[in-house]
């Protein structure tokens, strides 16, 4: 067992602190210099008579961005340092008899610390609408980086591909991570990290981009499990579910919002970088109130037999996988073309952002109704009543013609079909949460959304390999969606089921 005085822990949290100070600083340098670099245009003056757009940034030099090296040492020191912190926080013994040990932190928080619920319910929510909105920007950025670089969208779809990889990873990494230094210590090395790859958006060439994106996605990926986890605690007994997944809801109709809405005003001015750079205030603020979150680490409490046994062979297993697979599939496959999809009937670039980002506003006002139905008819429920609508809405869009000939209401049931898949995937990560014991809720949402961002990372992969036109990509989203209804109601169906058999064992 290792013996540390308190002068080293209070040395080694200095450096902690040290370096994330530092991580700040660079990536606050990194962003202001952005904007002075002539790379910083907006897309209809790309590619015009004269236009600098993209000629310093092609020809640009890593050595000239000193700021993302700096950033990036600075992250793994504070890594680092964490991982000291948390190792002695494990092993730890008082080098002076007279100084107390510092009690083991409950899985659910105590009762007197309700009065500080909704604000750690309300940060919680932000991270994780920060979280969304930067994979569904994605599909906003996708578009402008093929018109800069002239690559086709097999190339492109690599930023995609990159990106979810780096959040699949990360969400297992994050969620062990969590185990060893704490939930408090990991959020803030993920918002620490999400800031400094925002700097992405300066990079000079593609495959720049491709590596970026995929540190990001690491960052991302870890947040989300991390604080389901974290609200989950917030909120035990019978409501948990419907409070958690509410929650989930509306963090992911306001994410859409912000990178479709950034999409709308920003972009226009900018170009699609600033689609990446604005990552880096968010994550400060985020950063900034690491203090809230909770400091916790799972204990695995002890749990009566038949539920273990009913809890290794319902939702928390491989039915679990399945439906976060195929949801991931689903919901990035279409995300991340919607943009696209929206502009082949000839939309203008903000046309189609502005649709959508009015059809996001409209996925906000119907988070409550989406509550109102998962209290009515369950998680299982809802998933299959918008698996057949969203079916629908696609087949008929892709029979009718209308994405060619009506661009309008072609944009408009894309994002009545987008609001369908995200309200699905936003609901099945606090279900999986829900029915996890308390002890180990962080790896099962981990392990969990680890299969959902590979079902997310083959989506858009597969649509762009296999499918070669508009009415292909939507019949393939509309048996996804059918797909995914289906496995969620031999889930509901197999959980019936077992439920029956584990209390005719314990009536035995």
């Amino acid at each position: 067992m290792t013996t540390v005085s308190g002068p080293a822990r209070t040395s080694w949290r200095g450096v902690l602190a040290l370096a994330a100070a530092v991580v700040v600083v660079a990536s606050a340098t990194g962003f202001f210099r952005a904007f002075t670099m002539p790379g910083m245009e907006s897309m209809d003056s790309m590619g015009s008579p004269g236009s600098t757009a993209g000629r310093r940034l092609h020809g640009m030099a890593l050595a000239d961005m000193p700021e993302m090296f700096v950033a990036g040492a600075a992250l793994l020191l504070a890594l680092g340092a964490a991982l000291v912190l948390g190792r002695t926080r494990q092993g730890a013994v008082p080098a002076v008899p007279a100084v107390p040990a510092v009690p083991a932190v409950p899985a659910v928080l105590p009762p007197h610390t309700v009065r500080g619920r909704r604000t750690i319910a309300v940060v919680a929510t932000a991270a994780l609408t920060i979280d969304i909105s930067k994979t569904s920007t994605l599909g906003f950025v996708i578009p402008g980086l093929r018109t800069e670089y002239g690559i086709d969208a097999s190339t492109a779809s690599l930023l995609a591909v990159s990106g979810l990889s780096g959040t699949a990873l990360g969400a297992l990494l994050c969620s062990r991570l969590a185990e060893r230094i704490g939930r408090r210590a990991c959020y803030l090395l993920a918002t620490l990290g999400f800031t400094a790859t925002s700097m992405c958006g300066t990079m000079p060439d593609f495959g720049g981009n491709v590596v970026m994106c995929f540190l990001m996605g690491i960052a991302v990926g870890g947040l989300a499990p991390m604080l389901i986890t974290v609200l989950s605690d917030l909120f035990p007994g019978p409501g948990r579910g419907a409070a958690v997944t509410g929650l989930s809801i509306l963090a992911t109709a306001i994410g859409y919002l912000v990178a479709s809405g950034s999409a709308l005003w920003l972009e226009p001015v900018f170009g699609w970088r600033v689609l990446w750079l604005i990552g880096a205030p968010t994550g400060l603020l985020l950063a900034a109130a690491a203090a809230v979150i909770p400091d916790q680490r799972s204990t695995r409490a002890p749990a009566a037999a038949e539920d273990n046994w009913l809890a290794r062979n319902t939702l928390t297993t491989r039915l679990q996988w399945v439906f976060a697979f195929s949801i991931g599939l689903t919901t990035f496959g279409l995300t991340t073309w919607v943009p696209t999809l929206s502009r082949v009937g000839g939309l203008s670039l903000t046309t189609a952002n502005a649709l959508l980002t009015g059809s996001a506003v409209a996925m906000v006002l119907c988070a409550g109704l989406l509550l109102l139905g998962y209290r009515r008819f369950g998680p299982t429920g809802v998933t299959v009543r918008l698996a057949v609508c969203v079916a629908i809405l696609l087949l008929a869009l892709a029979v009718s013609g209308w994405a060619v000939a009506a661009p309008w209401l072609s944009a408009a049931v894309l994002t009545v079909a987008l609001l369908g898949v995200n309200t699905m995937a936003a609901v099945f990560l606090p279900v999986a949460a829900d029915v996890a014991d308390d002890g180990l809720r962080g790896r099962v949402a981990g392990s969990v959304s680890f299969f959902n961002r590979l079902g997310g990372l083959a989506g858009p992969l597969v649509l762009s390999l296999l499918v070669r036109s508009v009415s292909e990509v939507l019949v393939s989203v509309a048996l996804l969606a059918l797909l995914c209804g289906s496995v969620a109601a031999y889930t509901s169906r197999r959980q019936r089921v077992l439920r029956k058999a584990a209390a005719v064992r314990t009536a035995a």
